[in-house]
């Protein structure tokens, strides 16, 4: 028995490895908190909002102005974390981890040793990109990107190495693993098309190595798991558009992007490129078209707020990445969205009335040729598209502001609540100068407009501070919907801190109500919500309830943890540049290599070429779709944009010094084997 189990171990060394790493993995994140993205509508917030929607079995909630401008699939992962009550830090690491396996896992037949499979699959593991704050903390696309990109990747090399094998098994169970992954990343990240030519190119491969295998296997079924990763993406954006059109009866909003392309497309003489549309041209066009005026006010309002989160906030103009944003903003202020054919209606009649002044001439329309568009018209532009495309790969390569963070709040605000709710991890610190603060809003329905006054008590029933009423127009309307409004509930928001008497640490505490100096009800103050005492109703829901000594024990935790993070991460900072050029120089090598094998009609050595080449072009490929975005539309060369980019261009560096290494060992072992033989 003891020697069947010592063989067995034997057997999966690789994989205890593995599991060992990201065990210590999963356990130095813990303490992190998770950055909570205040004041974005469009991103954070609404995949929040979309999220607890989809728990529900809601889809993505009513029909408003964003229901078709993102993709769900961070939504429903984060609504599946939801209901299975998994901590989102947690979740994520963990499919970092896994999907770190797939990538590394299929470099074994690449490889004659084990050690650089582990080498690669440990330097993948603790990347700094997988635990940075806008990736790993922040609560938005950008890490379940990075995890889906590397099962793609690690996929489509694991159908390669199988694809020619006697058993259709293997092959069938990975392709039908990259399909997901690549149908599921391509609902979840709208920048994925860089993914495509490496999927097309190593598709196109195996497509010709079966037709010389022919007559050794069944070809057919084969080439029908070639299908499947673009299968992926069909099933997974059909069931997409088939929740739509069952919840909101359509698809999209149709004219919404043909009214986008007249607005961007109106020749003015304009200067600066990323300004597709200027105020003034905007204004003169509420003469042309009646129902882009009947907006003006809102609308106006929208471009003066936008104008101030471009790279330009003083020129009161709003650049073409933050435009479509703006309009959306200031129609839905204007009440356009109140459903989806009302919508649709309204971008029509601007869109017919557009049309109808390029026709007659009211309008000039600018003809962009292709290569305009993609910034290769010119030298110049061709130059500037080059650089910048470089500057992104220097980026990625030097690891710039992939650092964890310990996140501190001065103030409360309602929002961390739901997202802690959420993703059942704590957002932040919070700072205050008491023992205990509690904050949120509370009603007795008996009581409602009567004179009374609610004392924070401990369970002896000494009384600490009287609660003073905020204004609470939310409260009122959501129970004035549910038919259930009260006067009181115009004014029940609170937020009250105290200290604890001498002796008192260990005592509950109550929120207590008197009327006319009597005593009418208590209820116990606890983490999860309040609890009644007695037979007085009320309703009430606590936002956040803390002592200063559970947030300095978190801000405590969560600064060693990004302490220990960052540790690591300075590790991969100070290697960068040696990392980077031996990534080079070895690439090169192995293309020399590769070259000689050739002329003597070997390719023992292709497939590490093809792949690391392959993967280089793919990391190519983002940074030049990055550095496009970055020259016509809005800053993009950051950690948010390129996070996919970063695991699989250290993996094409690493798996060239690991073959040049495996190569130079084997020449050295040669002459070795050759100095002895003569001896």
């Amino acid at each position: 028995m003891k020697d069947k189990a010592i063989s067995v171990l034997k057997g999966h060394k690789l994989l205890l490895v593995f599991l060992a790493a990201a065990l210590i993995k999963q356990i130095l994140v813990i303490g992190l908190p998770i950055y909570v993205m205040q004041g974005s509508p469009c991103d954070d917030e609404l995949m929040k909002e979309w999220a607890f929607s989809i728990s529900k079995l809601d889809w993505t909630g009513d029909f408003n102005s964003y229901t078709f401008m993102k993709e769900p699939g961070f939504a429903i992962f984060l609504a599946v974390c939801y209901r299975l009550h998994l901590p989102y830090i947690f979740t994520l690491t963990l499919g970092y981890s896994i999907s770190c396996m797939v990538f590394s896992s299929a470099l074994e037949n690449i490889f004659s040793s084990k050690k650089s499979v582990i080498i690669i699959y440990i330097a993948l593991l603790f990347h700094p990109i997988s635990y940075c704050s806008t990736v790993l903390q922040r609560v938005y696309r950008n890490g379940l990107g990075v995890v889906l990109a590397l099962c793609v990747f690690g996929g489509l090399l694991h159908l390669y190495f199988t694809i020619g094998r006697e058993s259709i098994r293997e092959p069938l169970l990975w392709s039908a693993f990259t399909g997901l992954s690549l149908g599921y990343l391509w609902i979840t990240k709208s920048d994925t098309v860089w993914v495509l030519p490496f999927t097309g190119t190593v598709c196109l491969v195996m497509f010709f190595l079966l037709i010389g295998k022919r007559r050794e296997l069944k070809i057919l079924p084969r080439c029908l798991c070639l299908l499947f990763p673009i299968l992926g993406i069909l099933l997974c954006s059909s069931m997409v558009k088939l929740l739509n059109i069952q919840r909101y009866g359509a698809t999209a909003v149709e004219y919404y992007g043909e009214v986008m392309d007249d607005l961007t497309h109106i020749k003015s003489g304009r200067v600066d490129e990323k300004i597709p549309l200027t105020r003034k041209q905007l204004r003169g066009l509420y003469d042309i078209s009646p129902t882009l005026a009947s907006v003006r006010a809102e609308l106006e309002i929208a471009m003066s707020d936008h104008s101030e989160y471009d790279t330009n906030p003083h020129d009161g103009e709003v650049e073409a990445g933050w435009l479509g944003w703006a309009f959306v903003r200031g129609f839905s202020e204007a009440g356009v969205y109140e459903d989806c054919e009302t919508a649709n209606t309204f971008y029509k009649n601007i869109y017919e009335e557009l049309e109808a002044a390029f026709a007659s001439g009211r309008l000039e329309r600018i003809e962009i040729k292709t290569a305009e568009k993609y910034y290769i018209d010119t030298p110049e532009h061709c130059r500037e598209l080059a650089g910048r495309t470089l500057d992104a790969i220097a980026y990625m390569a030097s690891y710039q502001r992939t650092r964890a963070r310990a996140f501190v709040r001065k103030r409360y605000e309602g929002d961390y609540q739901d997202f802690e709710q959420l993703t059942r991890n704590k957002a932040a610190s919070f700072r205050h100068k008491h023992d205990h603060y509690i904050a949120g809003w509370i009603l007795f329905p008996e009581y409602d407009g009567i004179e009374k006054q609610i004392y924070v008590e401990d369970e002896e029933g000494n009384r600490y501070n009287e609660l003073e009423f905020e204004k609470s127009d939310d409260v009122y309307e959501y129970l004035e919907k549910e038919g259930s409004a009260l006067e009181d509930a115009r004014n029940c928001h609170f937020k009250e801190s105290w200290d604890v008497a001498e002796g008192k640490k260990d005592t509950r505490w109550y929120l207590s109500l008197y009327v006319n100096g009597q005593r009418e009800a208590k209820i116990l103050i606890e983490r999860g919500g309040f609890t009644g005492e007695g037979n007085v109703k009320f309703n009430g829901l606590i936002d956040t309830y803390t002592s200063q000594k559970d947030e300095i024990n978190i801000e405590n935790s969560s600064r060693k943890a990004s302490k220990r993070m960052n540790s690591i991460g300075s590790l991969y900072r100070a290697g960068k540049d040696a990392v980077f050029w031996l990534g080079m120089i070895s690439y090169i090598g192995l293309t020399v290599a590769i070259i000689c094998d050739l002329r003597k009609k070997r390719f023992a050595h292709g497939n590490a070429w093809l792949i690391v080449t392959g993967l280089g072009l793919s990391v190519l490929v983002l940074a030049a779709g990055i550095a496009l975005v970055d020259l016509t539309k809005c800053p993009a060369v950051n950690t948010m944009y390129l996070s996919c980019g970063y695991p699989i261009l250290m993996g094409a560096q690493l798996i060239s010094i690991c073959k040049c290494a495996e190569l130079a060992a084997h020449v050295v072992r040669g002459i070795k084997s050759g100095r002895e033989l003569n001896e």
